[in-house]
């Protein structure tokens, strides 16, 4: 393996003795100018020079240092593989052709032109068009209606013809064919000639389901059917919005007693009460009655309802409906009722029963509450108190917790730190072609001088590289050339003093 350089190598205008340039087989990837390499292909020594003209960013390519031709150029519809030798291999390049279309709508009769054939070499070089010129067929379609008793013929050439012929029904559908450019579908008045030669007898009826469907017809199929009629007090029994009744008949005047009901009429309570005044049937806010038998004004009886109470189901923990409370079997908590309504309490904690408790502190114990929550807390402690306390390591002692036990001990003079911008104790810098990596030794290692650190560069693999490093006052510098990202590389340190 290689040993890593990171940075420029000077020599101080030494010598280079017995060295040896690169054997390759194959070029590597030419991006540093002035980079060489020995070609064990055609005995040839490379090196990289910037393409011209120049572009952006700069492109490189490998010349031989020999003086022979250094590259061939494409020319057009040329292509070149390998241009830069050892062997150029020079090719017609392929042309691909571009389409274009036009649109057009010619007329019956009209002409247009196209491309009936095209030929074209191996490399796609044109050689031959051949044009055609298409004439579309001229079609007439003969439209008439009233020389042809109501049928619709088509005749596209006025010989030939396809007749659609449109016949009513007696009784159900009548065509009027009066005038040419319309026809007219109706309902046959009794008597009238239809088309086909047959006479309506009677007017459409739609009293069955083969029909059109008549106003009486609708009506009769719809009776019994559930119709919302509005609410009512089922204390008072009036109606909703008037002063008419449901339930009662007691009103000062006549018209004011019951309304007569029909199979379906449905009503919602909006006021609590007793239903005919029957105290088993109690009816709140949200229940609803609906008429099971038809009864007249001022003659309807209780039995003639259906009643469809809203609230009687047993409430869940998420729906509502009946419940009551009870208390714990632990006499924790208590719930007496008075007038239907039950009062929650927690009685006080003692020695033998769970209960109610509040928390107090005591020096150095806090206890805050908040919101219902008591939150307990120790004091720091001080010279004159006892408290908490938390046990910080210092220079070149290390305290480590576990289970509640903090452990100290004396650290390592040394640490590996990695090269991080975002870790506190390393600053990243990019200039003039240079990474630098400025490492601050008094918090990493305590130290007093960088002078006294030593340092040594590992890649993430492990592997030693060499960069340039520099010293003033706390600070190491770490210096690569070019753009060096972050936690490419780590430095080892170790303190000396």
């Amino acid at each position: 393996m290689a040993i890593n350089y990171l940075n420029s190598l000077d020599l101080n205008k030494n010598y280079i003795n017995n060295a040896a340039i690169q054997n390759l087989a194959a070029e590597p990837t030419a991006d540093t100018p002035g980079q060489i390499y020995f070609n064990t292909v055609s005995q040839t020594l490379r090196i990289t020079e910037e393409i011209l003209p120049v572009t952006d960013p700069k492109t490189y390519k490998w010349v031989s240092v020999s003086g022979d031709i250094t590259g061939v150029a494409e020319g057009t519809d040329i292509s070149i593989t390998n241009p830069d030798g050892p062997i150029p291999i020079i090719n017609q390049s392929d042309i691909t052709r571009t389409d274009t279309a036009d649109d057009d709508s010619p007329a019956y009769g009209g002409t247009f032109d196209a491309i009936d054939t095209i030929t074209t070499s191996a490399t796609g070089h044109v050689t031959a068009v051949n044009v055609k010129t298409f004439t579309l067929p001229t079609i007439a379609y003969d439209l008439n209606k009233a020389a042809n008793s109501g049928n619709l013929v088509l005749s596209k050439d006025g010989t030939a013809q396809d007749t659609i012929a449109f016949a009513g029904t007696t009784n159900e559908i009548e065509i009027d064919i009066a005038t040419e450019d319309s026809y007219t579908f109706k309902f046959p008045a009794a008597g009238v000639v239809l088309p086909n030669g047959s006479t309506a007898t009677t007017q459409a009826t739609g009293d069955n389901s083969t029909k059109v469907a008549t106003t009486a017809f609708v009506q009769a199929s719809v009776t019994g059917l559930l119709e919302f009629k509005g609410g009512f007090n089922a204390n008072t029994g009036t109606i909703a919005g008037g002063t008419t009744n449901l339930t009662k008949n007691d009103q000062p005047s006549a018209g004011d007693e019951r309304v007569a009901v029909a199979v379906g009429d449905y009503y919602v309570v909006t006021a609590d009460g007793n239903f005919f005044g029957n105290t088993d049937t109690p009816l709140t806010v949200g229940d609803s009655v609906i008429v099971q038998t038809a009864a007249l004004a001022g003659a309807s009886v209780e039995g003639d309802f259906i009643v469809v109470q809203s609230d009687t189901d047993l409430a869940t923990a998420t729906t509502v409906g009946l419940g009551n409370v009870v208390p714990g079997t632990s006499a924790t908590v208590t719930a007496p009722y008075v007038a239907g309504t039950a009062t929650i309490d927690v009685v006080d904690s003692a020695a033998d029963q769970k209960g109610a408790v509040i928390v107090a502190g005591d020096d150095p114990i806090t206890v805050t509450y908040a919101s219902g929550t008591a939150t307990v807390g120790i004091e720091d402690s001080a010279a004159a108190q006892k408290g908490a306390v938390i046990v910080a390591g210092g220079a070149g002692i290390s305290v480590a917790y576990a289970s509640g036990t903090a452990t100290v001990t004396a650290s390592s003079n040394g640490a590996r730190q990695d090269l991080l911008s975002s870790d506190a104790n390393v600053t990243r810098t990019e200039s003039g072609g240079l990474t630098t990596f400025a490492l601050d030794v008094a918090a990493i290692l305590g130290s007093t001088s960088a002078l006294d650190v030593k340092a040594e560069i590992i890649s993430a693999a492990g592997q030693t590289v060499y960069a340039d490093i520099t010293r003033s006052g706390t600070t190491l510098n770490v210096i690569f050339t070019g753009s060096v990202a972050d936690s490419a590389y780590q430095a080892l340190l170790i303190d000396l003093a």
